[in-house]
């Protein structure tokens, strides 16, 4: 969602709207006491209060995703609607049809009546769109893809040799991290791989350097932790292709970022990324959990620069007119203009 934010703030819909990013997320230590973190939040829906009421004709864009944190958020939500602005649910993440599936009748049901609230729910593909409908029937759910700006500067030769993979994400099973490495242990060829990314699973960056040590990777695997803004932008323009063979996914940001730096993807059929890439045209598809073919695809990139040129190509092209930033902002200025506006969308 951050980096959504940001692209967005970063775009030309500053321009076209008055604009104002409300941070919700945590700002206390994991330690502090129960009431510290009463009184912030407390504090939180205080200032949301005010700035709701202070304008004119007021839009509520909330971004949430799935867990404790879709509650925390329904009451911005309500707050808004009681403040008379129009409200928009922007939901992320790669499990949202499984939270709502595992919740018990009560919060099921209040997560029913939430997305009733809202005058929108904006979710990031068809798919999605199809996996929610059956599960919020009643919800007015609209397709806006994640939108990416084009990466400044240009990239630098491809590297014949010993290619290098870029991995951008969360280090966490559901990456398909423990498979990516086994793909490399089981690869032909001796290409290169830098993970790049924070942990979603607390712990999860020590047991994937013990595992790089067990499986003797340490000369073609480097962890990085998480990189941001200009070092990301580095990193991708550096890269000879991108991998990330997840489980579970949304729309990721570090695909499409990964498309708009010409790179040539390996990805799995999960989320919506089988609408975003066609196979052998724009990148390459593989099942999830499927480390022979990761490997098989990874080599086949290794030793073909001519095919990963032309993918990533192709990949740019799709990213610059299905997923660029100001196609996302159209698409939000329709919505915005529809709800100040009155009309049915």
């Amino acid at each position: 969602m951050a980096s959504v934010l940001g692209a967005l703030s970063d775009s030309s819909l500053p321009k076209r709207v008055k604009l104002e990013l409300f941070e919700t997320g945590k700002t206390t230590p994991d330690n502090r006491p129960f009431v510290v973190g009463v009184v912030n939040r407390l504090n939180l829906l205080w200032r949301w209060w005010k700035i709701i009421g202070h304008a004119s004709h007021p839009i509520a864009h909330i971004h949430t995703c799935s867990g404790f944190t879709f509650f925390l958020d329904g009451v911005l939500l309500i707050l808004a609607k009681i403040r008379g602005a129009s409200t928009v649910l922007h939901i992320h993440g790669a499990r949202f049809d499984s939270f709502l599936d595992n919740l018990g009748f009560v919060k099921k049901w209040i997560v029913h009546w939430l997305t009733t609230q809202a005058d929108v729910v904006v979710v990031l593909s068809e798919d999605w769109k199809v996996r929610l409908s059956e599960r919020l029937p009643e919800a007015n759910l609209k397709v806006v893809a994640n939108g990416v700006p084009r990466l400044p500067g240009t990239r630098k030769n491809a590297n014949s040799t010993a290619p290098t993979f870029l991995f951008l994400g969360n280090l966490c099973r559901r990456k398909g991290v423990d498979i990516l490495l086994e793909a490399t242990e089981k690869s032909q060829t001796a290409w290169k791989l830098e993970l790049a990314g924070g942990e979603e699973e607390p712990g999860f960056s020590s047991w994937t350097q013990d595992q790089i040590a067990q499986r003797k990777l340490a000369n073609r695997v480097s962890l990085l932790g998480p990189v941001v803004g200009e070092a990301k932008n580095k990193l991708l323009k550096e890269a000879d292709g991108f991998v990330l063979p997840s489980l579970a996914e949304g729309l990721p940001m570090a695909l499409l970022e990964a498309m708009a730096a010409q790179l040539p993807v390996v990805v799995t059929r999960v989320g919506a990324m089988p609408e975003v890439i066609d196979d052998n045209i724009n990148g390459i598809l593989i099942p999830p959990q499927d480390a022979n073919a990761l490997a098989s695809a990874l080599d086949q990139l290794a030793l073909n620069p001519q095919l990963r040129e032309q993918l990533g190509q192709v990949a740019a092209e799709t990213c610059e007119l299905r997923y660029g930033i100001e196609r996302m902002v159209d698409a939000l200025s329709t919505i915005y203009d529809n709800l100040h506006t009155g009309k049915r969308i």
